[in-house]
This record gives structure tokens, sequence and C-alpha cells, in this order.
């Protein structure tokens, strides 16, 4: 497992797009697979957000099975699989990144993945398209394109999914935490924590500052009333000007309000007072 790749595209409107390749460690590539295998595999009552679609499509590179999606806060999960023709040079270091319409829409900030190799050359292709909101409707009319290879090039013939996908119940499950706490960085600048919105599958805090940052000027720590922590360190941008942004910890839930958000600062000091999520 170690020579396997986490890979993140990440869409800059007109100027293209720029591929982030990010080789991660064993431990972190580790992580990420569990969760993904937390999702789509084991015996957790996940079903509720789960879309069955079960549709296959070939073009000249192979035949592609989209197996299921969930739908979660902002973010669409998809589970697909690739069986190759015969003479195609592939393995678990190329990446399909999906381009998802939502009811119409193209609302992709970031999206990343993983390609699995199973038995019989058959491939496992796990995508994760984080998106900068999702309409209201209970069903969502989604049209999936693979049409990207590895970053590199079009797919001249790209595998085409429509599906109509319910975030009914993850609606009346999920939980959001009104914040609206202003937080001074260590460089001057001021940030505006807006809000916290927990799932069953992933917890996400919201954020936007007046100027531009970097992903690595803000972390957060949540930690519970037992004295439970978890740190959550990887932000992506949610627009162009990179004054809005979301960070993302998967399977953390958060169901009442014995919580505290505490900013951190990259190298660890503590940005101001822990601020307590409740309901308001």
């Amino acid at each position: 497992m170690s020579d396997m790749l986490l890979v993140e595209n990440q869409p800059k409107g007109n100027l293209g797009r720029k591929i982030w390749f990010i080789v991660v460690l064993l431990l972190l590539v580790a992580t990420c697979v569990i969760v993904y295998y937390f999702l789509f595999k084991k015996d957790l009552n996940f079903e509720a957000y789960k879309t069955v679609v079960d549709k296959t499509t070939e073009n000249a590179l192979g035949r592609l099975t989209l197996n299921e999606i969930i739908i979660d806060d902002n973010q669409i999960l998809l589970n697909a699989t690739f069986k190759p023709v015969k003479d195609l040079n592939f393995d678990n270091q190329i990446f399909f990144f999906p381009q998802v319409f939502v009811n119409g829409k193209e609302l992709t900030v970031r999206n990343g993945g993983q390609t699995i190799q199973q038995s019989n050359k058959n491939y496992t292709i796990y995508s994760s398209v984080k998106l900068r909101e999702l309409p209201a409707d209970k069903i969502l009319s989604l049209d999936i394109r693979y049409n990207n290879w590895n970053g590199e090039k079009k797919i001249d013939e790209p595998w085409e999914f429509q599906v109509k996908a319910s975030q009914e119940q993850l609606q009346e499950d999920r939980n959001t935490f009104s914040v609206e706490k202003k937080v001074k960085l260590l460089d001057g600048q001021e940030i505006t924590i807006e809000k916290v919105v927990s799932t069953p599958i992933s917890t996400t805090i919201y954020f936007h500052s007046e100027k531009s940052l970097l992903n690595e000027a803000i972390h957060f720590k949540i930690q519970s009333a037992s004295g439970e922590t978890w740190h959550i360190n990887s932000a992506y941008p949610l627009n162009e000007d990179y004054t809005k942004w979301g960070v993302r910890l998967d399977a953390l839930y958060l169901t009442g309000n014995s919580y505290e958000l505490i900013p951190v600062a990259k190298n660890g000091s503590e940005l101001g007072s822990a601020i307590k999520i409740e309901d308001k």
C-alpha cells in the first residue's frame, strides 16, 4: 500500500485546472482507505444516505460501473468499478476525476480520490467531490461525467451517468451549530468562523476572511466534555478568491452541545479562548 497515491484536483476558474499530486505517507493513506471502506463496505448504518446506482457504460478504454453514491454536507462520495480493455496500461496510480453537475450547475471546488486494484484486473475508483454548496431540494439531479484521465488529459468518450439522489434523510439528521465568532491570526488578519455542520458522515467548519488566506493559516480542534479531542487541519477554499473556506473531518458526528471549538495556529498555539458549540 505504500506506493499508493491520494490525488486531489482543484478547479481554478478560467485558468484551467491545477492538479495537486500528494504522495501520502503510509499512515495517512491507510486512514483514507479506512474512511472509504468505512463508508462503502462496512456494515454500518449509512443506507439512508446512500443511492445505489449499479449502472455500466463502456468506451474504448473499458467498462465503468457506478456502484453507489453518498450525499453528505456539500460533498458527494462515489464508488465505481473499472475494468480496462485488455491492452490498456492501467494501474492504481491512475485516477479518473468525475465532473458532477447538480441540478444542471457545476459547483465543484475540489475533487479527490483513490484507485485500488481488486482481483481479475478490476479496479475500485473512489471519488470525493467537495462542493461550494448543495441545493436545498430533497431530490438532486446529478449528471456525473468521468472525463478526466489522471489530471493530464480529457477522455474523448467520457463515461456518463444521470442519477436522482435523495438527501432528505441527511437533511433531517444534519446538525448545524451557528458560531459567528471572529478570530485573529498570528499575522494580524481576522477570520470569522460562521458555523459548524455535522452529519453522521462528517463534520465541517466554515469560515471566511476579508483577504486571501493560505490553507495552512489556521487549524482547529474540537473537544468533548470528556476531554476527547479531534484535530481538523486540511482546509480547502470555497471560492476563487481564497476568502471562503471549509475544513472537514470524516466520521465525526456531533449530536449535542457538549463540545468546544478551539482555533489553532500552524505552530500549535491556540488562537483565543475555546468556543462552545451549541444550538441557537
